[in-house]
C-alpha cells in the first residue's frame, strides 16, 4: 500500500512538474515578446512618432498619467502625443521593467519604472507605472497604462555626466573629473585630480543611492586620507549638495555645493554656506566646467 501511494505520488509529482516547467517554458517567451512591446514604446516616444505610440494600444485602450487625467481610445492617444512633440520635440523615454505577471493566458501585468526627459538639458521625469496588457490576434497590446506616483531622484538622472570634464579656476587650479558607471549601473565612479603651481591632489567619489534614506548620495575619498559625503538634491534646473568632509588634518568642513546644469556640455560648480571645525570661511565663486570632446 505504502510503496503503490508512493509510487503514484512520484507519478503525479512528476507530472505536474513536467507541467510547470512546460507553462514556465511558454511563459518565458511571452515575457520576453512583452518586454519588446513596452521597449518598442519608448523607442516610438523618443522618436516622435505619435501614430506609432498609439498603435501600441488597443483600440479602446487607456492612459492614465499620475494626476489621473485619462485619454481613451487610439485616436485621442495620438492626438495627445502629438501636441506633446510640439511643445518638446526632442523628449525622450526610456522604460524599466520590473515585473510581468499573468492573469490568464491572454492577459498580463507589467510594472516598474517610467522616465521622461522634454530636452537634454532637462531633468528626467521618473513615475512608477503599472500596465495591463491584452493579446489579441496573436498579438500582445497595451489596455491600460496607468502612471502611480512619482519616484525619487535616480542615479540614471545623472548619466549626463559620464565622460570627462574640465575647469579652471580664476587662480589657476586646473581641475579634471571623470564619470563612468560601476559594472551593475548601480552607480556613478568618479576620479578627479586638481592641479596648481605647489599643489596636486586627487581622489575617487561614488554616487549612489543610499539604501538607509532612499536618496542620492555621495562618498568622496581624497588619496591624502581626507574623506566626505554628501546628500544631493534636485531644485529645478540644478543640484543642490550639502557637504560634511573631514581633512586629512582632521579639520571638518561643511559647504553647500550647487552643480549648474547649463546645456550638456557645460555646467558651473559653486561652493558656499562653508564653515571649517564651524568658524565660517569665504565662499567660492562660481566656475564653468566643461566636457572634453574625445579626440577624432
Amino acid at each position: 500500500m505504502l510503496r503503490m501511494f508512493l509510487s503514484r505520488s512520484v507519478g503525479v509529482f512528476v507530472v505536474l512538474s513536467f507541467a510547470a516547467t512546460v507553462a514556465a517554458a511558454d511563459r518565458a517567451e511571452d515575457r520576453s515578446v512583452i518586454g519588446a512591446v513596452l521597449e518598442s514604446l519608448a523607442k516610438a516616444f523618443s522618436s516622435g512618432n505619435a501614430k506609432a505610440i498609439a498603435a501600441h494600444w488597443t483600440a479602446e485602450g487607456e492612459f492614465q498619467n499620475d494626476a489621473r487625467v485619462k485619454i481613451q481610445g487610439r485616436p485621442a492617444l495620438e492626438s495627445r502625443f502629438t501636441m506633446l512633440f510640439r511643445t518638446a520635440p526632442e523628449a525622450k523615454a526610456e522604460i524599466n521593467v520590473e515585473s510581468i505577471r499573468f492573469l490568464s493566458s491572454d492577459l498580463a501585468v507589467s510594472e516598474g519604472i517610467a522616465s521622461v526627459r522634454r530636452g537634454p538639458a532637462d531633468a528626467a521625469q521618473r513615475a512608477r507605472f503599472s500596465a495591463s496588457l491584452v493579446r489579441e490576434n496573436g498579438q500582445w497590446r497595451i489596455a491600460q497604462f496607468r502612471e502611480d506616483s512619482k519616484v525619487g531622484d535616480s542615479v540614471e538622472d545623472l548619466s549626463w555626466l559620464i565622460g570627462q570634464w574640465k575647469s579652471q579656476d580664476k587662480q589657476g587650479a586646473e581641475i579634471m573629473t571623470k564619470y563612468g558607471w560601476a559594472p551593475n549601473k548601480k552607480f556613478l565612479l568618479a576620479t578627479f585630480t586638481r592641479q596648481e603651481k605647489s599643489l596636486a591632489l586627487s581622489g575617487d567619489q561614488v554616487i549612489g543611492v543610499d539604501p538607509a534614506t532612499g536618496t542620492l548620495h555621495s562618498w568622496t575619498f581624497e588619496a591624502n586620507g581626507g574623506i566626505g559625503e554628501a546628500d544631493w538634491q534636485r531644485d529645478g534646473d540644478h543640484w543642490v549638495l550639502h557637504v560634511v568632509g573631514t581633512l586629512a588634518n582632521g579639520k571638518t568642513l561643511k559647504e553647500t555645493n550647487v552643480l549648474r546644469r547649463i546645456n550638456n556640455d557645460t555646467i558651473t560648480w559653486q561652493s558656499a554656506e562653508r564653515t571649517l571645525d564651524d568658524v565660517e570661511i569665504p565662499d567660492l565663486p562660481p566656475v564653468k566646467v566643461f566636457r572634453v570632446k574625445p579626440e577624432k
